[in-house]
């Protein structure tokens, strides 16, 4: 029995059309369509200095689409490449007119990008998507009126206001209106755990590769190195399933006395007339020699002292930028990264301060409440934070601006327990304030803020502040496909009055229809 072939193989030039046609449902195809694509023009292009020189620069929504999907997708450089390659709704998000199988630019490109967007060029556009979001909201709610006026109904009643974020204005005449949630967390880098014999190998390997690389550069023998020495005593003491602390001190002795005979030898090659040789190595490997040397010192000195701890600690001669953040978590009391202060606004995270040392955060309350006050133009009339925050100089300071806040008075427990109102204003409070917390778990756990695993200081920092990103144009996403469901129903309902009116007329459906 022969079957008939009923469908026929697509070519790839069938699918080399426009985009426009492409479903109005796709979650890319909505945000390309919605995204405030000229106001992130300005912000990306004011980054950029190629007025005079250069060969231009790739489109804004290309870049900034490109990053969405990555950080969305929880994908590498290279994969991200590859998925918009065959994705046409992911091309047309990145404002691509014709499916093309072509890369839309190099992996690499993504290292310069990180370099030219940081954490303010990243608040800024988050801004613009709370501002659009305010505006569709209003454009549904009146709507909403108008479809209750032309059914002859009364318009419905405005959403209660939450009493915390009431706006007023304070004794000074200065405007107070909205509720800001603080709080602080750790963005955690990809490295491995730092232990000290692990690090010293590291620089041992290291500036081995180091003196022969010049040498051969240089055209020259290499000389006698201790690599081999130090490299047999650290796979003597890995191997021990049972390591004594005599043991692994006599290791990393040997092994920094190992580490300091290379480095002699290093400095020879590179010192006096044969200082150009240092130009054999490239920028990458002269950071990384450097954070070899000055981890050296440390670990010398803690070797001698019998200390475990130094200022400005190097736990990775690969990013000597990182610090260990002691956080007293359940799951890990010390994490390695930076530590970043966020504000929350309307379900809109905010990273006011990113910083690789360890501070208190509550140091970071005045910043937050003047970048509130930048962003909106009036002060907060409510914040929620955790109690680190409620020290004497921050409640000096709430009282002076006059922002209310819920929080325990200084001191001893009073005697008798607080009014039950008081009672459930405080867990009413700690409620809200847990928005925050969720959002550190949605940026960790869906889009692995706590796995940066960029290596520089400025494209970690990019990275870090694109994942909240992703997030938050996740959430502007959500909120999009409510308002556009009320629009909808308010044309669909007049559609259908028209309809009464002239029986002989079709209904038009709707192009925002949600299935």
């Amino acid at each position: 029995m022969r079957f008939k072939r009923k469908y026929k193989q697509l070519t790839l030039d069938a699918f080399k059309s426009s985009l426009e046609d492409l479903d109005k449902r796709n979650r890319w195809v909505w945000l390309g369509d919605h995204l405030p694509w000229e106001e992130y023009d300005k912000i990306y292009c004011s980054k950029l200095n190629n007025q005079s020189v250069g060969t231009g620069n790739k489109p804004s929504r290309m870049v900034i689409g490109a990053l969405l999907v990555k950080h969305i997708t929880r994908l590498s450089d290279v994969d991200t490449i590859q998925m918009i390659r065959e994705n046409p709704y992911m091309q047309y998000l990145c404002g691509l007119s014709e499916f093309t199988d072509q890369p839309i630019f190099d992996p690499s490109l993504f290292v310069d990008l990180r370099e030219r967007i940081g954490a303010d060029e990243l608040n800024k556009m988050t801004l613009l998507l709370y501002e659009r979001e305010q505006a569709i909201k209003e454009d549904a709610r009146k709507r909403k009126e108008d479809e209750s006026r032309s059914r002859g109904q009364e318009p419905p009643a405005a959403p209660e206001e939450d009493e915390d974020a009431a706006g007023f204005t304070d004794s000074e005449g200065r405007e107070h209106k909205g509720i800001l949630k603080i709080d602080a967390t750790c963005a955690d880098a990809e490295v491995r755990y730092p232990v000290d014999v692990d690090i010293i190998a590291d620089g041992c390997r290291k500036t081995d590769c180091f003196i022969v690389r010049i040498c051969g550069k240089a055209g020259i023998s290499k000389p006698k190195t201790y690599y081999g020495k130090a490299a047999n005593a650290y796979k003597q003491l890995v191997k021990r399933k049972k390591k004594g602390g005599k043991l692994v001190k006599d290791t990393i002795g040997l092994m920094l006395s190992c580490l300091h005979m290379d480095l002699l030898t290093l400095m020879d090659l590179t010192a006096g007339e044969n200082r150009s040789r240092l130009d054999y190595l490239r920028k990458d490997q002269r950071r990384v020699m450097d954070a070899i040397i000055k981890m050296y010192f440390q670990q010398e000195r803690m070797h001698g002292t019998g200390e475990h701890r130094c200022d400005d600690r190097i736990i990775s001669i690969f990013q000597p930028h990182l610090r260990p953040i002691v956080r007293g978590k359940a799951s890990a009391k010390t994490e390695f990264g930076a530590k970043i202060g966020t504000a929350l606004v309307g379900g809109y995270t905010f990273i006011d301060h990113h910083s690789w040392d360890a501070y208190n955060e509550s140091a970071d309350m005045e910043l937050h409440i003047v970048k509130y006050q930048e962003r909106f133009g009036y002060l907060p009339a409510t914040i929620f934070s955790d109690k680190i925050y409620m020290n004497r100089a921050n409640r000096a300071l709430l009282k002076e601006l006059g922002i209310k806040s819920y929080s325990k008075p200084l001191g001893r427990p009073p005697k008798e327990p607080p009014s039950p109102e008081r009672q459930a204003a405080e867990a009413r409070a700690t409620g809200k304030r847990n928005e925050i917390e969720c959002s550190f778990g949605t940026g960790k756990r869906v889009y692995q803020a706590n796995d940066i695993r960029a290596k520089l200081p400025d494209t970690a920092e990019c990275w870090t502040g694109m994942c909240y990103f992703a997030k938050n144009v996740m959430k502007f996403f959500s909120e999009l496909c409510h308002a556009l469901n009320d629009i909808w129903r308010f044309f669909s309902m007049m559609n259908f009055l028209w309809a009464e009116r002239r029986p002989s007329s079709r209904i038009a459906s709707p192009r925002y229809a949600i299935i």
